[in-house]
């Protein structure tokens, strides 16, 4: 009885060892997102830049076009913007982007229903370097 107590205190300190341990990584993560990169996050990817909505907005219509991606709607003004389009294989594009403090807006990138991270990536790579 005293082995079977000490084998699932064992797991039970094994199982929430690992929990805390994938939170701290969560938080550092989020941390460096915020600050470094993107963070993909719920089927979205986020991150801040260094350019007003329209500047992100240009950018994102350039790299559509770059990627080959149908363009369906842009706009922007000095607040925020929104870009869609439509890839190869019909997965919907939504590219928001809201002033924060000038110059700095945040971008965020959806594919498809559910996300698609390297999707996302590869197209914010390329707004980066319309930017």
């Amino acid at each position: 009885m005293a082995l079977l107590r000490r084998i699932g205190s064992g797991l039970l300190l094994m199982v929430l060892a690992s929990l805390l341990t994938g939170c701290a990584a969560l938080f550092v993560g989020a941390a460096a997102g915020s600050v470094a990169g993107a963070l993909y996050y719920k089927g979205e990817l986020k991150a801040d830049v260094e350019a007003s909505p329209q500047a992100v907005i240009t950018a994102t219509e350039k790299a559509f076009r770059d990627l080959i991606w149908a363009k369906e709607t842009t706009s922007a003004s000095e607040i925020d913007g929104l870009a869609t389009a439509r890839t190869a294989t019909g997965k919907e594009v939504k590219v928001t982007v809201v002033a924060k403090e000038p110059p700095v807006s945040t971008i965020a990138i959806r594919i498809g229903t559910f996300g698609d991270e390297n999707l996302s990536r590869l197209l914010y790579d390329r707004i980066l370097s319309f930017l």
